[in-house]
């Protein structure tokens, strides 16, 4: 098995195991276990970084390019609770005006999140533009961000015509459902990349 063979196996594995446990963790940190839900942002932001930086240039998702990389750190870093916490502690109080504190909490978030949003496609794409990982799996973000998209979308539109009807966990559990298949196809392409020939003659 040549180094660069050894790097991805290695990288892919370990980064994908570790977002595979992220979402697991995710899924069942609720009510009593609720205390365990900062593990998950530590698994997901770990195995991120694994995967972007990579155990090895051959194993990084990015192939080290340093826009491509730039840019899914900066994704990682504004996505994270941290950085949540500290824009809501920007947020100002206004007791007995509930209405300009949502106003203010409005003009500080929405912005942010649209930056986010902007800052998550960008990163997708040039993982996929990137061409690191075997085709077509290059787009594998791509295609959850998409899927993820759509689904939330669906089940905001049945929670908006009847409450009832979707759960409010479910809208919850999208995104980690998207983690967990990003992980086990990180792990799967690890494996295959050990037993390959050419990890880069990788199939569907």
């Amino acid at each position: 098995m040549t180094d660069e063979r050894r790097q991805r196996r290695r990288t892919w594995v370990v980064g994908g195991i570790l977002l595979v446990l992220s979402a697991v963790v995710g899924f069942v940190a609720r009510f009593e276990l609720s205390s365990f839900s900062g593990a998950r942002e530590v698994l997901w932001a770990l195995g991120v970084l694994i995967l972007v930086i990579g155990l090895g240039r051959a194993g990084s998702i990015t192939g080290r390019r340093p826009i491509a990389t730039t840019v899914v750190l900066l994704q990682l870093a504004l996505a994270s609770t941290p950085m949540l916490n500290l824009l809501s502690s920007l947020t100002p109080e206004i007791p007995g005006n509930p209405n300009a504190e949502e106003d203010a909490w409005g003009a500080l978030m929405l912005p942010y999140y649209a930056v986010l949003f902007l800052i998550t496609v960008a990163a997708v794409l040039l993982i996929g533009f990137v061409d690191a990982l075997p085709r077509p799996w290059s787009w594998a973000p791509a295609w959850v961000l998409v899927g993820s998209g759509i689904a939330m979308a669906a089940l905001i539109m049945v929670t908006f015509a009847d409450a009832a009807a979707v759960p409010r966990r479910i809208l919850f559990e999208v995104p980690g459902t998207g983690v967990m298949l990003l992980g086990i196809l990180a792990v799967v392409l690890g494996i295959r990349a050990g037993r390959t020939e050419d990890a880069d003659a990788l199939g569907p």
